[in-house]
């Protein structure tokens, strides 16, 4: 975890700790059954214990985190089942969003996206599975955003980090080399032209289409892995816990 100077102003502290912690979740540096500790944290952040436990308790609050009795969390592991219909309630609210941001999308924010739709493709060909998490996330909400309703964005925004540590199950360097991303990058030039003529129909569809394809392939991945088997440990450990 990158290490930042912290003002010594408990709110300030709090928020840091609690951002820190979110963008490395974001960014797929929490692996499913990870345990994070109160007093890990605070070394590497070198703050007190206590923002650091207010942190934790607000993204367990979120779901983002369980915490346990002995002053650490753990990253969930959800059931594919569970990821799946995370996945399909995504699909829901994003599509929602995209019509929005339809009619109120301009010419700057247009660039924007293009520019990270060729930065996504060079991600993919090189494969970079961190760098692709990334700019994934930057052009879906670079959408999103221009729909004008933070609430939305938000709502949407607990559900990617949800399934973080899921989204980036499949450019691991492990298993990303077993998938071909031609029609990922299909489904990123479609809305951008789509949103041009402020069409939000055609750039819902397409959108929508390539989280479908994305559970396609991660559900694929998850039943060759045995993912269910892991969650089923944590189960396990959960109980002992409590």
């Amino acid at each position: 975890m990158k290490i930042e100077k912290v003002s010594d102003h408990h709110e300030t502290q709090r928020e840091h700790v609690y951002h820190r912690l979110k963008i490395a979740r974001m960014a797929g540096d929490c692996e499913p059954g990870q345990q994070i500790t109160i007093a890990s944290v605070a070394a590497a952040l070198k703050v007190f214990a206590t923002p650091v436990c207010e942190a934790l308790r607000r993204l367990t609050a979120e779901r983002a985190l369980e915490m346990h009795p002995n002053r650490s969390a753990v990253v969930p592991r959800l059931s594919s089942e569970e990821v799946l219909a995370m996945r399909r309630i995504r699909a829901e609210l994003e599509g929602y969003a995209v019509r929005l941001s339809a009619v109120r999308v301009d010419e700057e924010r247009l660039e924007r996206l293009s520019q990270i739709e060729l930065a996504l493709a060079a991600a993919r060909n090189r494969p970079d599975g961190r760098k692709l998490l990334s700019l994934n996330e930057e052009f879906h909400f670079a959408i999103y955003e221009a729909a004008g309703i933070p609430a939305l964005t938000d709502m949407i925004a607990t559900l990617w980090l949800l399934s973080t540590p899921t989204l980036y199950l499949p450019v691991k360097p492990e298993f990303i080399g077993r998938y071909r991303f031609e029609a990922q990058n299909r489904n990123n030039r479609v809305p951008i032209s789509a949103l041009r003529v402020h069409d939000g129909e055609h750039a819902a569809r397409a959108l929508v289409a390539e989280i479908a394809e994305g559970s396609r392939m991660l559900g694929a991945l998850m039943r060759g892995i045995d993912w269910n088997a892991g969650e089923k440990t944590q189960q396990r450990k959960r109980r002992r816990w409590n």
